[in-house]
């Protein structure tokens, strides 16, 4: 099988791939619960920074908030990679900076395709959902012990394999270009758009990153449904979303009220 067939894993071994990302550490799984679980447990055993995992597929893929990522079997990149930290006091823009450099790594790799980010952990192309991203810590005490990211983005059509909610809302790259991709040229954007701003990430997001994410912004000035967990009846509260705060807060306005910074909720545009 030719390496640019574009169909899926066969044609590599880990060893390909340790050398094709410049790492001591690359685990390409058949099929694994949640590669962010895998990462988590080397993780706790020392597993280096920079480690990898990447699977053909997730049997119980996980999104934000619990929510179920369907991962069939080399229908995607479903890949985490381990960071150790000195500091994670500014949580905030994580998960948004590697949002951001996955789209850019997508677009130039990928021309023709313009991905947008939906806060806060979504990766959006032609208004339906591409993709999505997870982070999650382990601390000891106040010192963070690591960081693991993970990502997943369709690549092929889902077709009748997806569930039948996702076809109105769900998208793939294949979609979206002249001939299907190969899933390791998608997993090298995912590793080298994960790299771009998280190897040493900003505390805040400056002013360019703000005006890039600006332009990529899939909520800007939409109107928008918010939910807070929390909030009583986890009440839904209609309003316009306005951008991104340095601290990677949701800026919203209320249809009744002011301005308000969030820092967690989900949201729908209307």
């Amino acid at each position: 099988m030719s390496k640019t067939s574009g169909v899926d894993w066969d044609a590599y071994t880990e060893t390909d791939l340790r050398e094709r990302w410049d790492r001591e550490s690359v685990h390409l799984l058949d099929s694994v619960d949640s590669t962010n679980e895998a990462a988590k447990q080397l993780a706790e055993g020392g597993a280096p920074d920079g480690t990898i995992v990447i699977a053909r597929e997730q049997t119980e893929g996980r999104g934000r908030a619990g929510s179920k990522w369907h991962s069939p079997r080399d229908a995607g990149v479903y890949l985490s990679m381990v960071y150790h930290p000195r500091d994670l006091s500014h949580p905030g823009p994580l998960v948004i900076l590697a949002g951001l450099g996955i789209a850019e790594e997508l677009e130039r790799r990928f021309p023709g395709i313009r991905p947008m980010l939906k806060w806060p952990n979504d990766l959006i192309i032609a208004d339906r959902k591409a993709g999505g991203l997870l982070a999650e810590s382990a601390w000891n005490d106040a010192v963070p012990k690591y960081l693991v990211v993970g990502v997943g983005l369709n690549v092929r059509p889902l077709g009748k394999r997806g569930p039948k909610k996702l076809r109105d809302s769900a998208t793939s790259l294949d979609e979206h270009l002249e001939a299907p991709a190969d899933l390791a040229a998608v997993a090298d954007a995912a590793v080298r758009g994960l790299e771009r701003y998280l190897s040493h990430p900003e505390p805040v997001l400056t002013a360019r990153l703000l005006a890039e994410l600006d332009r990529r912004d899939w909520l800007r000035d939409r109107r928008v449904v918010l939910t807070v967990p929390g909030a009583e009846h986890d009440a839904e509260t209609p309003g316009v979303s306005v951008g991104i705060a340095p601290d990677g807060a949701l800026l919203f306005r209320p249809d009744r009220g002011a301005l308000r910074r969030i820092m967690t909720g989900s949201v729908a545009a209307e």
